[in-house]
């Protein structure tokens, strides 16, 4: 058995004080007095760098026009329920990246005086494709709500699944009224892209405070933020799928791997040295993880239920971090330090054909494998030693795309549920916010306020 090498915890300790390798310390800078990490190679040596350009984007953006809702009751709006429809219907199209919202100055004159009839030509003439009619009857501690669409082009009521464009019963809740928006907004995605949109799916991070380190669960809107795991130790790399988190935590000591499912942590891996990094199998049967209990840094196939080693797929002196799996679960993407940098590598799902799959930029970490594509997203460190996200196709390597640019540092990319959207950690603000940005990164929106928010998972 290894033992760890004190003067190389001492030199990864300096380098570290030096401000190196910025992303990494999330994964290396809270662990290194548990092992002998990584050796970090990265001393101003990016002079060839990633230069990679914003491509243009060629995504078809639908206008649509949500004119004020309409109260049809008896009742006084006196708990603005006509705001917060409006606001839920405008922020959700926005942030979904399919519409460009008609401005309210080219609407027809009076659109209340047609009530939930549109004149089709007045709408037609006025640019807009689509156009949601909402409307409501306060009545008691409910309120009766109607949400529509309208194929403008084609002068008709379009019919969305699971009936969110019938007359709803809600209670009088922002939550309520959020949600049922959400779903409906959901199908009107579905109608325009042949796919539902990502609303009522949740984000984990963590979230930097005071006292430690939480793990939040955050709305895929922004709108609700809860506490997973509390911040009195700290909580890292939280990974959700299944309906559980995974995530590395020092509660009992650490760093150990445990799962939050429904509200009980149980630990899951408390070998000696690392025990992080974990992600599951598309089909919930395999969990891979990163420990070290062998000396160096490798990757390890367990039960996701107890914790049981299953196999070891890397066996190498140098560094491998980060899994990741591709939508069939036959591969695993990685980082590794074998030839010098950190590097994303693939590798069949048992261990077999390691082949190295990025060779632009000398800093590539943070791999996510999208659910529904041959894509992979990651993290990069560029030629002005800022870090961006990137895209990368594994079947052909040289097909590269960079998503940021020129907004401070954007790390820890995570696909949506459908592949479509990115989650991702970013400072353009001075502080570190979740964004959310289309597949391409064209259209990039703020999700979360307050500062302190890193390492996203959309949960699968």
């Amino acid at each position: 058995m290894k033992t760890i090498n004190r003067d190389k915890l001492k030199q990864i300790d300096h380098k570290l004080s030096l401000g190196f390798s910025k992303s990494f310390n999330t994964l290396i800078a809270l662990f290194i007095t548990a092992s002998c990490f990584y050796s970090i190679k990265a001393h101003a040596q990016d002079e060839e760098g990633i230069k990679v350009e914003v491509n243009a984007s060629q995504v078809t953006r639908f206008v649509v026009a949500t004119p004020k809702a309409l109260n049809l009751g008896t009742a006084l709006d006196t708990i603005g329920l006509t705001e917060q429809l409006g606001g839920t219907l405008e922020q959700s199209l926005k942030l979904s990246g399919y519409f460009d919202l008609l401005e309210a100055e080219l609407y027809p004159a009076d659109p209340s005086s047609e009530g939930m009839s549109p004149i089709f030509v007045n709408w037609f003439n006025a640019g807009t494709q689509g156009l949601i009619k909402a409307s409501f009857a306060i009545e008691g501690d409910k309120a009766r709500v109607t949400l529509k669409l309208f194929d403008v082009d084609e002068k008709k009521q379009v019919k969305l699944a699971e009936n969110v464009d019938q007359t709803t019963s809600l209670a009088l809740d922002p939550k309520a009224i959020r949600a049922h928006v959400h779903r409906f907004i959901n199908q009107v995605i579905k109608f325009y892209t042949n796919t539902p949109g990502f609303f009522g799916t949740q984000i984990a991070a963590v979230r930097k405070g005071a006292r430690g380190k939480s793990i939040v669960l955050v709305s895929a809107d922004g709108r609700n933020t809860t506490t997973a795991v509390k911040g009195t130790k700290t909580n890292l790399l939280p990974h959700l799928a299944k309906g559980q988190i995974f995530f590395t935590s020092y509660r009992d000591g650490g760093p150990h791997l445990f799962t939050n499912k429904n509200g009980k942590i149980t630990r899951l891996s408390a070998r000696r040295g690392l025990n992080m990094g974990a992600s599951l199998s598309p089909d919930g049967r395999l969990l891979v993880v990163v420990l070290s209990y062998q000396g160096s840094s490798d990757l390890y196939l367990l039960n996701p239920s107890t914790g049981e080693i299953l196999r070891r797929l890397t066996r190498h002196k140098s560094i491998d971090i980060s899994p990741t799996w591709s939508p069939d679960g036959k591969q695993i993407a990685f980082v590794s330090d074998r030839e010098g940098s950190p590097q994303l590598w693939v590798m069949n799902s048992d261990g077999s054909s390691k082949r190295r799959l990025t060779y632009q930029g000398k800093y590539n970490q943070s791999p996510d494998w999208s659910p529904t594509s041959d894509l992979i997203a990651y993290t990069s460190r560029d030629e002005n030693f800022v870090f961006d996200i990137f895209t990368i196709d594994p079947k052909d390597p040289t097909q590269v795309r960079r998503l940021t640019q020129n907004q401070g540092n954007n790390e820890e990319p995570s696909f949506s549920p459908d592949g479509r959207h990115i989650v991702f950690s970013s400072t353009r603000t001075g502080r570190s916010e979740l964004y959310i940005m289309t597949g391409d990164g064209f259209t990039q929106q703020r999700l979360t306020q307050g500062g302190g928010y890193i390492t996203p998972s959309w949960g699968r």
